[in-house]
């Protein structure tokens, strides 16, 4: 076969962010649960503000909300890859698609337990 026809030369592969961005911009545009997880920071930054938490809540509640919206996007990327991958065996998929699920689980009882820690003790005094 020869290799310097044009037909088989070498063509430009999409390099590697412009597959991070493009599996990104299919996972934002696909996934139901993803802007239910994003405007769920509405309340949670609207109560921040309100109760006027100080700085090391602050940084407590981003990292905690980003890190359970980066779960639910890699969850997510992770499904859809296993949905186009024929070659896994089904214990790989349900074990994949267990883990993403336990994962975002995990996320968002931290998240839920930090929320609690903050906004509980600077509620009650107000009822």
């Amino acid at each position: 076969m020869d290799f310097s026809h044009p037909d088989v030369a070498l063509q430009a592969r999409p390099s590697s962010l412009e597959n991070v961005l493009s599996g990104l911009r299919k996972v934002f545009t696909l996934d139901p649960g993803l802007p239910l997880q994003i405007f769920l920071t509405i309340p949670i930054i609207t109560a921040g503000i309100v109760l006027h938490i100080n700085a090391i809540q602050w940084i407590l509640l981003l990292v905690v909300t980003f890190l359970f919206v980066v779960a639910g996007i890699f969850r997510t990327a992770a499904l859809y890859q296993v949905k186009n991958d024929s070659s896994l065996s089904i214990f790989h998929v349900t074990r994949i698609k267990c883990m993403g699920n336990a994962i975002v689980t995990i996320t968002a009882g931290i998240s839920l337990f930090t929320y609690l820690m903050i906004f509980v003790p600077k509620i009650t005094p107000l009822l």
